[in-house]
């Protein structure tokens, strides 16, 4: 059946196939070629498939060494183009495909021969050494390329039918999944009563056996091959001969449209078996890579869990500085207050007299205390602000120490863990794991000067300035209770010069005098809010930017930490996640894969019900 028959719209849905099974294909290898542990094999399968897609059907011929796999080729030909004889004589795969002149060429242990035939034109054979050639590797061959076959012949001499390795190739066949046809050669050995109980005993055995039954030809290549050779060909010889039967299968069973549709159907199962093949090797490792998995989870579960104790070491030593820090602002602030009271005026009169005739400041001059200092010494000011710096020394040892305890054990966890690979993740384990070889802890120490400053400006700058303020203040109160004083005097002598003085004018006078004298007293207490103010401001101005950079530098070791325990795990967790990507991309792609193929064979099933089977019939 020449291709023309093919209804030209039922050619351009083939031929819309076809190049979609080689796009698929194409596609599919390049996935394949990412999945470890794929046998070559099936790689090389695919890759057959591939080059199934633009090659004619391949019938391909398996068998015993002596059972005349050569000659049937010979007799389809017409001549004596394979070398047959009593020993092996094909130690290599020969296909036999269609050219203008007969050639040949060989390509590792495959032949190819090119011959004029017009049977070659739709249909390319494959002979292959011998089931049970003397050559072990012959056998190997062969079963590596039954899979490329469209239909199988199993050749087998009439008088050694269904032997234990004919049984074995018959199953080994139907697990293939390939249509297959039994060829019993040299028949004409046979009287006509015993040909039809060898094809009885063929199927019964099969049947058995197997639980199938081959279709099964009876042939003489020997006859068909005399056939060929006369001119005409000897029809009659030709059809007692069996390879009429061969013939009406080529020409009717597989005409050009059922040949089509088996070619591009062979490279789609081939395909979705080494897929699925593949898909079922990804799912195992995904499979082996879970455990690996939650181990590198439980890492990042024991960084975190570190990180979140470091935190909590920092909170609490920003809290105690932070306590110590406001009880001494605190102190300081009663201490103004002691310091400002109104019940110390007349105290404060008398220290404001020694500032202005001098004696206050010859008393500074030999050393002596200030009375800023002794109230403040007397409240433990400065003793509370020398609790700060040993809070802050501690931390970054003990931020240091769980560091380093906390990486040698998540190296040592990492390594039983790699350990425990299986060696095709092992070798994917880039890098060393182990503890780093230094430790910079210079985070806390770059901002200690600061942080010295800080404290510095809240323990010397406030006495001083609060020192200047108080003698500020003393004589201006002592200013004014003079000024007061002699206001009184004044206003009582001037009263009291022309008359005898009453009593009203005497409370008069008196009741002035008070509210000058209470009011520049009141002075002293309200002088005290503001610096008392001014002083808890600038401390907690002082506090606020001290714990900022003290938690800046912490949280910068935390980081550097926990930074150092993912580096020391790095090589095994990066692995994990990366070959958890791969695999999860892998198991997609394949699955995505197998739908595509899927959808190609169902768009070229759909043509066989209809257009296909009625151009067949």
């Amino acid at each position: 059946m020449e291709s023309e028959q093919i209804p030209s719209k039922l050619l351009s849905h083939f031929e819309t196939i076809r190049r979609q099974e080689h796009e698929q294909i194409s596609e599919l290898l390049d996935v394949l070629g990412r999945v470890d542990g794929l046998p070559d094999s099936q790689m090389e399968q695919v890759r057959d498939a591939l080059f199934h897609t633009n090659h004619p059907y391949l019938m391909v011929l398996v068998g015993p060494f002596g059972s005349g796999k050569s000659s049937v080729i010979n007799a389809l030909l017409g001549e004596e183009i394979m070398e047959v004889g009593p020993i092996p004589t094909t130690d290599r795969i020969v296909i036999l495909r269609h050219g203008d002149d007969v050639q040949r060429s060989r390509t590792g242990d495959v032949e190819t021969v090119f011959h004029p035939s017009p049977l070659l034109r739709n249909l390319s054979l494959v002979d292959t050494p011998g089931l049970e050639s003397v050559f072990k590797v012959h056998d190997e061959m062969t079963h590596r390329f039954l899979h490329r076959a469209d239909v199988v012949l199993l050749v087998m001499i009439a008088t050694q039918v269904l032997t234990a390795s004919n049984l074995e190739a018959l199953q080994q066949l139907k697990n293939y999944g390939k249509r297959m046809v039994v060829v019993v050669n040299q028949v004409d050995v046979l009287e006509p009563e015993e040909r039809e109980q060898v094809r009885e005993f063929v199927l019964e055995q099969a049947r058995l056996q197997l639980g199938f039954e081959p279709q099964v030809w009876l042939v003489s290549a020997r006859q068909a091959l005399a056939a060929q050779q006369e001119t005409p060909r000897d029809e009659i010889a030709w059809d007692l001969s069996g390879f009429a039967d061969i013939e009406e299968y080529i020409k009717e069973t597989l005409g050009d449209v059922e040949r089509v549709r088996q070619k591009l159907e062979t490279p789609l199962q081939i395909s979705q078996n080494v897929t699925k093949t593949a898909l079922g090797l990804v799912k195992e490792q995904q499979a082996a890579l879970d455990a690996h998995r939650k181990t590198a989870e439980n890492i990042a579960v024991q960084i975190e869990q570190g990180r979140r104790a470091q935190q909590k070491t920092v909170d609490e030593t920003l809290a105690a500085v932070e306590a110590a820090w406001n009880e001494a602002s605190a102190r300081g602030a009663e201490a103004i207050s002691d310091l400002f009271q109104f019940s110390r005026g007349l105290r404060l009169f008398f220290g404001g007299l020694g500032e202005i005739i001098g004696l206050g400041g010859l008393m500074r001059r030999f050393g002596g205390r200030t009375r800023v200092e002794s109230v403040l010494d007397e409240h433990r000011v400065k003793e509370t602000f020398e609790r700060i710096p040993p809070l802050v020394d501690k931390l970054g040892p003990r931020l240091e120490s769980r560091d380093l305890q906390d990486i040698d054990d998540l190296v040592d966890y990492t390594r039983a863990a790699v350990k425990e690979l299986p060696p095709n993740l092992a070798n994917k384990v880039i890098g060393r794991i182990q503890t780093p070889l230094r430790y910079e802890a210079r985070f806390i120490r770059d901002v200690r000067g600061r942080l010295d400053d800080l404290l510095r400006d809240s323990e010397r700058f406030e006495v001083g300035r609060l020192d200047r303020t108080l003698r500020n203040t003393l004589v201006l109160l002592t200013l004014w209770e003079i000024l007061a004083l002699a206001l009184m005097v004044v206003v009582g002598v001037t009263a009291f010069s022309g008359a005898t003085p009453d009593a009203a004018s005497l409370l008069l006078v008196f009741a002035l005098g008070l509210i000058l004298v209470v009011g520049g007293l009141a002075l002293v207490p309200i002088r005290g809010w503001f610096l008392r103010r001014a002083y808890l401001r600038r401390q907690h101005a002082n506090r606020d930017e001290y714990l900022r950079l003290l938690r800046e530098a912490a949280h910068e070791l935390i980081a550097y930490g926990v930074q150092l325990r993912q580096d020391a795990t790095a090589p095994f967790t990066r692995m994990v996640e990366s070959q958890s990507e791969v695999l999860e991309t892998l198991r997609d792609e394949l699955q995505a894969q197998q739908h595509a193929l899927t959808r190609i064979q169902g768009g070229l099933a759909a043509l066989e019900p209809d257009e296909t089977r009625r151009h067949i019939e």
